[in-house]
């Protein structure tokens, strides 16, 4: 019995720190990603931003704009520069949103910017993403109370 006690608080206790240790992560990268941008090693750090900004991080998806916007790592693409600003500016930054409006101003197809701001926004936007993580945490919810016993019915 205390083995299973054991190991059923053992199993508890890397459950509760993953996601301190992707926090972690994904700020390890943000920063390396600043130092291969600090470096001119502009590939790597876009892959690295562009990584850290489908999670959200608001500077990440600044740099991935700014990285667009001047061909630094990826083809010079005005549309996804704004698009990717449209995320960035959601945390409320006014020199972000000072951003986004310029490029606005300077991309050839403005519908097509903003079409693509939304569909950046319904996969990586704020609110995007808290509908992803409620819907996990209420998947593991389910398989943990017993209430999901396969997909057919919804669960995964």
């Amino acid at each position: 019995m205390k083995i299973i006690v054991s190991v059923v608080l053992a199993i508890m206790f890397f459950v509760l720190l993953a996601p301190i240790a992707m926090a972690s992560e994904w700020k390890e990268d943000q920063a390396k990603a600043d130092q291969y941008y600090a470096a001119k090693e502009f590939s790597k750090a876009f892959d690295l931003y562009y990584r850290v900004a489908k999670i959200g991080a608001s500077h990440s998806q600044d740099m991935v704009s700014q990285m667009y916007a001047n061909g630094e790592g990826t083809k010079l693409d005005l549309k996804e520069a704004y698009a990717w600003s449209v995320l960035a500016a959601e945390r409320g930054s006014t020199e972000i949103a000072g951003r986004r409006d310029g490029l606005l101003q300077q991309v050839s197809d403005r519908n097509a910017a903003e079409k693509r701001a939304e569909k950046l926004l319904s996969k990586y936007g704020r609110e995007a993403l808290q509908r992803k993580a409620d819907s996990k945490a209420q998947i593991k919810h389910n398989t943990k109370s017993g209430g999901c016993t396969g997909s057919k019915l919804g669960c995964r």
